[in-house]
């Protein structure tokens, strides 16, 4: 079997599984196992950590990290972005689909949810674009 395949079984497991990964551990270690020999990534620890996020008290925060380690790592023509410190950086050869200031903007945080940090955040950010005033 495929690791499409093998992938495709596991995904319709995950969906009847109520958002709990380990109803499908045989079909995980069957799709590591053919990803592995055939050298590829089919993105189970993203999967598993945007779950256990979504499903979980962390949800609150966003699960930003996972939703965005999900998607880079689901990209048809690889990751643009990697994890590195606080933020990320683009990936070798992925410079070329990013303005030269990128670098900067993928190191930023993102605000404290609160509305006291998205007025703050706001603030910041409009000045930076020289706005004087913002009325919230």
């Amino acid at each position: 079997m495929s690791v499409a395949a093998k992938k495709a079984e596991w995904n319709a497991c995950l969906a009847k599984s109520g958002g709990f990964p380990g109803k499908c551990e045989k079909l995980e270690k069957d799709l590591r196992g053919a990803s592995k020999a055939e050298g590829v990534d089919s993105c189970v620890d993203e999967t598993i950590a945007l779950m256990r996020c979504t499903t979980s008290g962390a949800r609150s925060k966003g699960c930003a990290a996972q939703f965005l380690a999900m998607r880079e790592c689901n990209r048809s023509g690889g990751r643009n972005l990697l994890p590195e410190g606080g933020g990320y950086a683009v990936a070798p050869g992925k410079a070329s689909l990013f303005m030269a200031q990128a670098g900067s903007l993928t190191q930023s945080a993102p605000p404290t949810r609160s509305l006291e940090g998205m007025q703050e955040f706001g603030q910041e950010y409009a000045k930076s674009l020289g706005v004087n005033e913002v009325r919230f």
